[in-house]
């Protein structure tokens, strides 16, 4: 605690000074701090609560892309197997998809900005022990703990905006907030290749903290404290049950290819998944208030828009890994080549995220959502052109159009969530939807890890090499790792084939009514606003 004043007594003096330099002479007007001989003047800087929500969504967004371009060089560095790897993007995204529900309802209970600060402290915290880390195992532990803070950040970014601002103020807010998401996709691999090589990777998690610190010193300035009058409980059994149900299986993708999958430990894991994921539905079937509404997924727009939201990440983020290896171990490239790479992806997904907010209204949700896995379907099987001696614009239009899909399937899913839940059980449907990404985001890169893992075959030098521990040199290894990249593309280009099928059998036509206008007060659940500004 004692680190941590220091750290807001120095933000404290930097940024007045900072004010005086810049802002005070800014014209007075929506979002403009003028200087006082007090610091700054906190009624008219009305636009604080947003400042520290987009700093958090920035951090949770980049960290999600950014890492994946500095595998290689982590790799190299902690000498990591392609399990250990895989364990780094998987453990945080599992984190999130777990203690996602239960943190806005502990959020609803003990207040938001309380647990929005501790996320940002616990985020930072483990960001830090991220960029000191020896070893993988220390790493994977690291960025778990990087995981609970972000499911903390998560849960509560929205309910804040909603306590926060009402009516242009709050559509202007929810704007913001969805750019700033885009944005920091985007630029997500460019900034880690550009950190990778001007410094090293461990400043990718350094460079958190300075964020952190802004974003506290924002957040216990600026945002109100608020709660829900009539929270609900804590889904304590739903929680451990989900858990360890997913995390088993997760593990034993990523595991099973080493140890075999018929191995004893292999099977008991898939066995454990299997006993826990239905003592889950068991579990939430008998609660009064579950953190996760099984009815929910009886209405067909709604489970259509989970299905889309699922095969929408796993088919995508596996693909980001596994390229990103072959671009920097295939082609050569430094980390900064690799993420200018996967812009066309990025930039193309934010300009496309745009473009379906506008026709939101006038294009049926069923259609727009088909024709965005079916893009991302075509875009990953165009992807199989490439092979070692071919230029990487041969997978050029792929990359875009898993751009568009991925830009337009995003806010579609959450648009079709929104119209069809209950307002009453708005709050659920919507952490019930980031939980279907987050579970495809660990799911995609462990199974099309273990495909990936099995096309390699039981070449000890090819597997060195997919975690990037030495050179690569014979073409038989370079045709090897184009053959098991090949079955990554096909696997995920069926996921998202059938994502779009279901997409179209379940969502209902017409288009999706739009997100609840009504001002949203210092009571509005957790999550009950706008997931869809992303």
């Amino acid at each position: 605690m004692r680190s941590l004043r220091s750290i807001e007594r120095f933000v404290s003096w930097l940024i007045p000074r900072a004010y005086r330099t810049v802002a005070f002479y800014a014209p007075v007007g929506v979002g403009s701090p003028r200087m006082t001989s007090r610091g700054i003047d906190a009624d008219r800087w009305r636009w604080g609560p947003l400042a520290a929500v987009c700093l958090a969504q920035m951090l949770l967004m980049l960290d999600v892309t950014i890492v994946i371009v500095a595998l290689p060089d982590i790799a190299q560095d902690l000498s990591g197997d392609l399990q250990s790897m895989q364990l780094i993007i998987d453990i945080y995204a599992l984190m999130l998809a777990a203690l996602l529900l239960n943190t806005g309802a502990l959020a609803d209970r003990v207040g938001r900005r309380r647990v929005f600060v501790a996320g940002l402290l616990v985020f930072g915290a483990a960001s830090a022990l991220c960029g000191l880390a020896g070893s993988p195992t220390s790493l994977i532990v690291a960025r778990g703990i990087q995981g609970v803070g972000g499911a903390m950040l998560f849960s509560t970014g929205l309910a804040i905006l909603g306590a926060s601002y009402s009516g242009a103020d709050r559509a202007k807010a929810l704007g913001a907030f969805g750019a700033v998401f885009g944005a920091a996709v985007a630029l997500g691999p460019l900034v880690g290749g550009a950190i990778v090589e001007i410094a090293d990777w461990r400043w990718i998690f350094f460079v958190n903290l300075p964020v952190v610190a802004l974003a506290v010193f924002v957040a216990r300035r600026h945002v109100q404290e608020t709660r829900d009058p009539a929270p609900r409980p804590v889904d304590w059994p739903g929680q451990v049950t989900f858990t360890v149900g997913i995390a088993a299986l997760v593990v034993a993708l990523i595991q099973g290819g080493e140890w075999g999958w018929q191995a004893a430990s292999t099977t008991a894991l898939f066995g454990l998944a299997a006993a826990a994921l239905l003592a889950f539905v068991v579990v939430e079937r008998r609660q009064a208030e579950p953190m996760f509404d099984l009815d929910l997924l009886r209405e067909r727009s709604f489970a259509g828009s989970a299905a889309a939201a699922f095969a929408t990440s796993a088919s995508l983020f596996g693909m980001f890994v596994y390229l990103t290896l072959w671009f920097q171990r295939v082609e050569g490239m430094d980390g900064l080549e690799a993420g200018l790479r996967l812009l066309p992806v990025t930039i193309v997904a934010f300009l496309a995220a745009a473009g379906a907010g506008r026709v939101s209204g006038a294009v049926p949700p069923r259609l727009v959502l088909t024709v965005a896995l079916g893009a991302t379907s075509a875009g990953l099987l165009q992807m199989t052109a490439l092979d070692p001696g071919s230029s990487w614009t041969i997978a050029l239009p792929g990359l875009v159009l898993c751009g568009l899909g991925f830009g337009l399937a995003n806010p579609t899913v959450a648009a079709v969530t929104l119209a069809v839940a209950p307002a009453d059980r708005a709050a659920t449907a919507t952490g019930m939807n980031s939980t279907f990404r987050q579970v495809g985001v660990a799911s995609g890169v462990a199974g099309l890890g273990a495909i990936f893992d099995h096309a390699l075959g039981d070449v000890e030098t090819v597997r060195a090499l997919s975690a990037g521990t030495s050179p690569l040199v014979s073409a038989a290894v370079q045709d090897a790792y184009g053959l098991a990249l090949d079955r990554v593309f096909l696997t995920g280009s069926a996921i998202a084939a059938a994502g779009a099928l279901l997409a179209f059998l379940l969502v209902r036509g017409g288009g999706p009514t739009p997100v609840r206008s009504e001002p949203a007060g210092p009571d509005t659940p957790v999550a009950s606003l706008v997931e869809g500004a992303r």
